[in-house]
């Protein structure tokens, strides 16, 4: 009973009378206190204006973060936008066309390419004005996973054909040169899972055994990301990850990691940030708690 009164106390707090205030149910038609006729027209667009002004001001948030590295805006949907940033191309680009085209074009070929970068190929993002959701991340991350598990499937294959062609022609002498490529490719398919190349990547000195904590720095470019310590969109800022592992030979194979998102002026405010006099008598404040938690288990399962 208590949760059906709860209920119906939160359904008449979404609408209220527009002449005297009074909190209403939706079966309502007329106001119980001063009898004036309840338009379910206005109140469903006054929830939807706030709604559609939240998702308006976060997008102008994200358009903004983007502006401020360079972006242009393109298109407004007013739901989403579209941002443009047109380069000339990298650096690399270059070098690589003048090494292909300076013998015949004399430096001609390098200016086309930068035309063409600018004009027709120019970088674009797509801007959203939903709350940061990690769909999309685990989505690409999941697809990231299939085709490496896909390779590992495939390694394990080539391997299992060699060692029955070795097992095939044990009389000869090719046998343990196939026994030895099939095992080089189970090495390969193993090292292949996300999960064994994941800590492979992390390992730390052969002289690190036991419980070890560690935090990781790198760059991200991210404007739907909100950050840790403002709330506003991460932009270029850095992600920080913080890992509890238990390692054998410095390899890790279990662990706990969380992360947090910081936008760069946090994290620059967090480092140049000069000592005061009162701040210096008292112990640095962590940092947040991280966003996120996962937990790894042995290397060689199938993430």
């Amino acid at each position: 009973m208590g949760s059906q009164r709860r209920n119906r106390h939160e359904r008449r707090a979404d609408t209220y009378c527009s002449n005297c205030g009074t909190a209403l149910e939706s079966s309502m038609n007329y106001c119980p206190s001063c009898g004036d006729r309840i338009d379910r027209a206005t109140a469903d667009r006054s929830a939807s204006t706030t709604v559609d002004s939240a998702s308006r001001n976060r997008l102008e948030s994200r358009i903004a973060a983007a502006v401020r590295d360079g972006w242009e805006l393109e298109h407004d949907f007013g739901d989403h936008a579209v941002m443009i940033r047109r380069t000339f191309g990298s650096t690399d680009e270059h070098l690589v066309v003048a090494l292909l085209t300076i013998w015949w074009t004399m430096g001609l070929g390098n200016a086309l390419y930068g035309v063409y970068k600018y004009v027709e190929d120019a970088d674009r993002m797509v801007l959203r004005s939903e709350p940061y959701g990690a769909d999309d991340a685990e989505q690409s991350a999941s697809s990231s996973h299939l085709l490496h598990r896909v390779t590992a499937v495939a390694c394990w294959l080539t391997a299992a054909v060699l060692a029955a062609i070795g097992v095939a022609v044990a009389t000869s002498g090719l046998s343990p040169l196939l026994y030895v490529l099939a095992a080089g490719f189970v090495f390969l398919g193993m090292a292949s899972l996300p999960s064994v190349s994941s800590r492979l990547a992390r390992r730390h000195s052969l002289l690190t055994n036991g419980r070890t904590r560690s935090v990781e720095e790198r760059s991200v470019v991210d404007y739907e990301r909100p950050c840790t310590a403002c709330s506003e969109p991460v932009g270029r800022g850095i992600e920080r990850i913080y890992r509890a592992e238990f390692c054998l030979l410095g390899v890790p194979l279990t662990g706990s990691e969380g992360r947090n998102y910081y936008c760069s002026r946090c994290a620059n405010a967090e480092v140049t940030e000069p000592p005061t006099a009162a701040s210096s008598s008292e112990p640095r404040q962590a940092d947040p708690e991280p966003e996120s938690t996962e937990t790894t288990a042995d290397a060689t399962r199938l993430d």
